[in-house]
Order: structure tokens, then C-alpha cells, then sequence
């Protein structure tokens, strides 16, 4: 038998090629096809420059079946000029007439129809990035993307259009995204990261471009495995937005008389804000502002803001909180979410920095923000975000003027995402007494690969400029850990909170305490059984303790395992969760039960499952059952979310808690806490633009039902008429003396903003 040499050698030769050109091919950057003129938003794709592109295939299964095929072929091409990046997909559907289409709201909920996704790290610094989501009705989400995926600013709002177009083949949809309405960094040749996604809604199937490592979490928004594209010569102008508002109130409230003989209503129309002593110019000043959004460069944006008002924002949702610390309610004003992360600085589990809900409102108290500035953006791999906000007096609440300000940079030096960086912050009284607090941190966090991240964060704080020693008014955080999508994952987190640390323009809900969790998992899939995807076991052991007196605080383990199904039902079990407390003083739980100090042993088992996520209604059912506090507690809280159609949608949930209490509890021998509280959600959705969403709540601690009325029109991006409606009624009312009336408080705001591009 003869050896062919030369045919071995050319045939590897031959294959080295192929590997080097397949090579070649999956790292080559996407170039859009460049245009000269606009093309008409109507989400056809029938214009001849459409074929010019290259068109984009190749998507791959997150969700049912991770890492498969996908059941149905989608395909997406990208167009661009000077003002425009267009991005145009065919998503092709065997059965056209199954696709679920139901939400048309602005921000509509997410995986609750059929959508698809762009998102695009503009910066190519594979941590952050921006997230537009259109559906087969037009709808429009968008959001900013931090950490790699894991966590999203959704109340974030950009200047761009979608519109979808449904057919025999499926459905077309085509975005336009300005360019002045996106930060990077302008060169002759800009390179953005981007990955695409497809939700097939009755399948729960979803889908993502580029392929990336099954194991890993937020595959379909994850940054660091994004593909690239790249631009030539963008000649983009800065963005220049003039957003003036006006608005008009009437606000009636019931209070009780001097001698505490009845109730006297007082109607208020048009709100003072007292920056004027003539009420005439004052009411007409106090119902006006502004914002401004300028870009100093394609890196840097300035916003301005004076007379700033958040009456369209949404009411907090009411809470039972049955801890012993207080909660951190988020962020919903517009403003202040813009570019959120770029001014966040967290530390530990719970602690931040800056928390902007300190800004304006003081104990649940509105208080009149006169204006500020807000500088943010990136360049050379440094990010920086600097905000300064001045507040007015509030003088019959004997809330003084406050001025806050914050620095936060982060210099990124990995291709990872990994970062360092620091934050400044100082908060003030402008008025005649000088206080204030000052807050310093330094940190960094370190992407060994997508799965693993170590890191540690310090601060620490100043009362009035007061030096204090560094372990009272300090905090540090080291922690470690690994997260997937499947396999195993570890947690290692340690805290230390010095007894003096007090950021007063971030959050702390404890201080003088070392912290220690450990948490270890795994997570499998299990390809054999044909409705059940993953199947996951958790375990976590804590420990806190006191610095000064050394005292442990609380020892806490649990196990939990969880259930997930191809349909999106996940059933969580918590047989055994361990808690060891102690409760340094008493605490008065209700008017009825006060628990004494001391250390308490507390077993407890939680039930939760979740309906079927790929249905228009679905819910969830959660019951708890053992120790509080030397008590016993049962919790129900079954919650129901039901599209009815896609100008209907309601959301109901419920959440009973029962503790029985010993005896000695209680000095009128009713040892029993109870708690109802009850949400009902309404959303009646004309079209894109035209929307009224109800928010009802009623919890039997306050005895007062809650109604927030929210009517939004929003015929274009940038103009908004807001009418909102509040009232708060008055439940048992016949056992108090005087009689209370009928209506707490009523109000009523219109807004109407309009945005100008200069």
C-alpha cells in the first residue's frame, strides 16, 4: 500500500484553512450596510436597501432547550447614515395566527407576548449597555443594562421608534435609533457591541444572537459575550433637548381642628412652593420648569433640571414589613433614573452610597427641589457620573434648604468588564445651621471569567466634616462569587459596619455589625424529563454579631430547592429555614403585642409556585408557617396577573399574615397580630400612545384604601399629557371619636410636557 504525501498534505493544508477562515469568520466585526438618505418607519422592509445588508441568522436557544436549534428561523439586518441606525428583523412563524399579542403600553411587561430585542454596548466596554424591545403591536420598552446583564435600569426612556408588521410568513419589525440620542466615543472607525433576542412567546421559547455559554446567566442580555459592529466616519450632532412642563393641581384634605372637636377640610388649588411672597407669581413659578439635556460630546451628556416635579410618578406599593429593618423603596422619578448606574455605589448586601429617594423627600414628606445639574459619561474606559441637586425649606415640617451633591468614577481595565473605581458625596443645610455629611468610597470589582467575580468595597463617613476613628465610621465589603445558569454556584460575602457610619445621602438600614454569608448551589438540567427544565439546591448559612459587646446578632441556614418547567412554572421549597435572633430592645409590633427583648429560635417552611408563564394569566401562591419571635406565624400570599385581551389587563394580589403570640405578649390579652393587605392592579390600554392604569390598595394597619388614578397620552417621544388622580379613604370610621370623614385626602394633577430639539 502507497502513502500519498502530498494528498495528506493538501488536504491538511486545505483544513487549516477552513479553521483559520471559520476562526476568522466568528471574530469578524458586523459592518451595516451604510445608506444616504432615511428610509420610510413603517416595519415592511421592502425597501430595495434592505437586501444590500447582511442578513443575520444565526440565533440560538436560551429557554426551553439551551444551546439547541431554534423551532423557528429569524433574520436581521442593519442599515445606518449619519442620524440613523436602523435594525430590521423577519421573524418567521409556521403558525402566524398563535403568536401572542397583547401589550401595547409604553414600558410594557416583558415576557408576556411575542418581542424582540436590540441591545447595543455603545462603548464596547462588555459591562454596560443600552436595551430597545419592541412586540408585534408596536409597543416599546427600553432600558440600560449594568454588571454584565444582571442588573437593568427599566425605568430608563431614549428618543426611538419601532413598528412591527404581521404577515403570512410571521412578523416584520423595523427600529430607528438616532445616534444623538446614544453615547460613544466618536473615531473614524466606532466599534459598539450588540446582540439580538426573540421571544416565542407560546413555547416559552428564547432566543439570542450571538451564541454564548449555555452555563452562564442572562444569556440574552449578556455584554461580555456580544458580537461586534463597527461604523465608519459617524458625523453625528450633539443632542440638544428642551423639555419645558406645565402644570395644574387641586389637592382637598380633611384635618383635624385645633381643640380635636371635628374635621376641616382645606382645598388648595395650584400649590405654592413660597419662592415668592406675591401668591399670584408664586403659583404661576411653582408650576412651571424645565429640563435640559445637552451633549457636551458624543461621550458626555449635561442634564439640567430647575423647578423639578414628579407628580406623573407612579405611588410606592405598600408594604407589610415584618422585619425588624427598614426597607429601601425604589427609585421611580424620571430624573433621577436617567444614567442611574453611572451614579450607584453599593456596598454589601443593602448599603449604598447614594441613594437619589434621599433627594426631595425627607420621612415620606415632598419636599420642593429648586433644580440641579447632572454630568455623566465615558471615555478611555473611564466612566464618571456628577450630580448636584439643591432643595427648598419645608418650614411647617421644619425640613431646612439641603444641597446634595455626588462624584462617582469607575476606570474599566479588562476586557471583562472589571473595574475600580470611588464615589464622593456631600449633603448640606444651606440654611442658617451648617450641617452636613460626607461620604468616601473606594472599590473594585474584578470579572475573573463570566462566571466567577471577586471584589471589596470600603467607605466611610463624616458628621459635619467630625473626624472620627476609621473602624466607627467605616464599612467594608470583600466578597467572592460565582454564578450560572447551570452547575454549581458559591457566594462568599463578608460585611463590617462601624457604629458611627452614617451615609446620609445613600442607605443603611443597621450599623456596628460584622456580617458573614455563605451561600452554595447547583443547578441541573434535566434533558430526560420532557416538562421539567432545572432542577436546583441551595444552601445558605449566616452570621451576624455586634462589634462593641461582641453579642451574636443572628445565625441563620436554610435549604431551598426549586423546580423549573418548560412552561415557565417554577415551584420553590423551603422545608427548613433556621433562624436564631436577638432583639436588643422591644419591639412594638402592633397597638395590641409588644415582644420583649431577647433571643429568640425561630423554624420555618415556605411553599411558592408559580402558574405557568406562558399563558396570558398565570399567578403565583405563597405559604409560610412557623416560629416569630417566641409566636407562630402563617402567611398567605396568592397573587393572579390576567390579560384578558390586549386592551384589558388586570393584576390582583393578596397577602394575609396571622401571628399568635404567649399571652404575657399582650397587656389587653389579645396576643394576636393580623395583617390584610390587598393590591389591585388595572391597565386599559388603547393603543401605543394612550393608556389609564388603576393602582388600589387597601391594608387594614393604616384602615385607609388607597386609589391612584394614572391616565398617560404620549402621541410622540418626548410629549406627554399626564393625569393623575389620588385619594385615600377613611375605612373604620364609625368606632373613632370625632367621626372621621369619608375621604382622607384628594388630588388631582395635569401635566403636559413637550420636548424640543435645538
Amino acid at each position: 500500500m502507497t502513502i500519498d504525501f502530498r494528498f495528506i498534505k493538501n488536504h491538511f493544508l486545505c483544513l487549516l484553512f477552513i479553521i483559520f477562515f471559520c476562526h476568522a469568520a466568528a471574530q469578524q466585526r458586523y459592518k451595516p450596510f451604510r445608506i444616504t438618505g432615511e428610509l420610510k418607519l413603517d416595519g415592511a422592509l421592502n425597501e430595495p436597501e434592505w437586501k444590500s445588508a447582511m442578513p443575520i441568522t444565526d440565533f440560538i436557544q436560551v429557554d426551553p432547550y439551551p444551546g439547541t436549534l431554534p423551532s423557528e428561523r429569524t433574520e436581521v439586518r442593519m442599515l445606518y447614515n449619519d442620524a440613523y441606525l436602523y435594525v430590521g428583523f423577519h421573524c418567521y412563524d409556521k403558525e402566524p395566527d398563535k403568536i401572542v399579542r397583547f401589550l401595547m403600553d409604553r414600558d410594557f411587561e416583558l415576557g408576556k407576548d411575542d418581542g424582540i430585542s436590540v441591545q447595543l454596548d455603545t462603548y464596547n466596554d462588555k459591562n454596560t449597555a443600552v436595551l430597545f424591545i419592541t412586540n408585534t403591536l408596536s409597543a416599546r420598552f427600553d432600558s440600560e443594562i449594568s454588571s454584565n446583564g444582571a442588573n437593568s435600569n427599566n425605568n430608563y426612556n431614549n428618543f426611538w421608534d419601532a413598528v412591527s408588521v404581521n404577515d403570512s410568513t410571521g412578523y416584520t419589525a423595523e427600529f430607528r435609533i438616532p445616534f444623538s440620542s446614544l453615547r460613544f466615543e466618536q473615531k473614524e472607525k466606532t466599534v459598539m457591541g450588540f446582540r439580538f433576542a426573540r421571544l416565542i412567546k407560546r413555547k416559552n421559547e428564547l432566543l439570542t444572537y450571538p451564541k454564548c455559554d449555555s452555563s452562564i446567566q442572562n444569556q440574552w442580555k449578556n455584554v461580555s459575550q456580544e458580537a461586534e459592529l463597527e461604523f465608519s466616519n459617524l458625523q453625528t450632532k450633539k443632542p440638544i433637548y428642551l423639555i419645558p412642563y406645565v402644570i395644574a393641581n387641586f389637592e382637598k384634605q380633611n384635618m383635624l381642628n385645633g381643640y380635636s372637636t371635628a374635621y376641616e377640610s382645606s382645598n388648595v388649588f395650584l400649590k405654592r412652593k413660597l419662592y415668592s411672597s406675591n401668591e399670584t407669581v408664586d403659583k404661576i413659578i411653582s408650576n412651571i420648569g424645565a429640563d435640559l439635556k445637552y451633549g457636551i460630546s458624543k461621550n458626555f451628556t449635561l442634564n439640567a433640571t430647575i423647578n423639578t416635579d414628579f407628580a406623573q410618578a407612579e405611588v410606592d406599593n405598600r408594604i407589610i414589613n415584618l422585619s425588624k429593618y427598614v426597607i429601601n423603596l425604589p427609585e421611580k422619578r424620571s430624573f433621577f433614573l436617567e444614567s442611574q448606574s453611572l451614579l450607584s455605589y453599593s456596598v454589601g448586601q443593602y448599603t449604598q452610597l447614594f441613594n437619589s429617594r434621599r433627594i426631595g423627600l425627607e420621612d415620606g414628606q415632598a419636599v420642593p427641589i429648586i433644580g440641579g445639574l447632572r454630568i455623566t459619561g465615558k471615555q478611555n474606559g473611564w466612566a464618571i457620573g456628577a450630580l448636584n441637586m439643591q432643595t427648598s425649606d419645608v418650614n411647617d415640617k421644619e425640613i431646612p434648604a439641603q444641597n446634595f451633591s455626588v462624584f462617582r468614577w469607575r476606570k474599566y481595565y479588562d476586557s471583562k468588564g472589571s473595574f475600580w473605581g470611588g464615589i464622593l458625596t456631600n449633603r448640606f443645610s444651606t440654611g442658617n445651621n451648617l450641617v452636613s455629611n460626607q461620604s468616601y468610597g473606594v472599590g473594585a470589582v474584578n470579572n475573573i471569567n463570566d462566571k466567577w467575580t471577586v471584589g471589596f468595597g470600603t467607605a466611610v463617613t463624616y458628621d459635619s466634616l467630625v473626624n472620627k476613628s476609621f473602624d466607627k465610621n467605616s464599612f467594608i465589603n470583600v466578597f467572592i462569587y460565582k454564578n450560572v445558569n447551570e452547575g454549581f454556584s458559591h457566594e462568599i460575602n463578608f460585611e463590617h459596619a462601624g457604629e458611627k457610619f452614617n451615609p446620609a445621602m445613600g442607605f443603611n438600614s443597621e450599623t456596628d455589625y460584622g456580617f458573614i454569608s455563605i451561600t452554595n448551589g447547583k443547578r441541573t438540567r434535566l434533558s430526560g424529563i420532557h416538562s421539567i427544565n432545572y432542577w436546583s439546591v441551595n444552601t445558605e448559612l449566616q452570621y451576624r454579631w455586634k462589634l462593641l459587646s461582641q453579642l451574636t446578632e443572628t445565625r441563620f441556614a436554610n435549604i431551598k430547592t426549586e423546580l423549573n418547567w418548560k412552561n415557565g412554572s417554577i415551584l420553590t421549597l423551603i422545608p427548613a429555614e433556621y433562624k436564631e435572633d436577638r432583639l436588643f430592645e422591644s419591639w412594638q409590633i402592633s397597638d395590641n403585642v409588644l415582644i420583649p427583648a431577647g433571643y429568640y429560635h425561630m423554624f420555618t417552611g415556605i411553599l411558592d409556585y408559580i402558574y405557568d408563564e406562558s399563558k396570558s394569566y398565570t399567578g403565583e401562591f405563597l405559604v409560610k408557617y412557623g416560629d416569630f419571635y417566641g409566636g407562630t406565624i402563617f402567611t398567605l400570599n396568592p397573587s393572579a396577573d390576567y390579560i384578558i385581551n390586549r386592551y384589558f389587563r388586570l393584576n390582583i394580589n393578596y397577602e394575609y399574615n396571622q401571628i399568635n403570640f404567649p399571652m404575657e405578649f399582650s397587656e389587653s390579652l389579645n396576643p394576636i397580630y393580623r395583617s390584610n393587605l390587598v393590591a389591585l392592579n388595572l391597565t386599559v390600554t388603547q393603543s401605543s400612545k394612550f393608556s389609564i392604569k388603576l393602582l388600589a390598595q387597601y391594608d387594614d394597619n393604616s384602615n385607609s384604601l388607597g386609589g391612584n388614578l394614572r391616565i398617560r397620552y404620549n402621541p410622540k417621544e418626548g410629549t406627554d399629557l399626564y393625569i393623575v388622580f389620588n385619594s385615600a379613604l377613611n375605612v373604620n370610621r364609625l368606632d373613632v371619636k370625632p367621626k372621621i370623614p369619608l375621604f382622607d385626602q384628594q388630588a388631582i394633577v395635569v401635566k403636559y410636557s413637550i420636548a424640543f430639539g435645538l
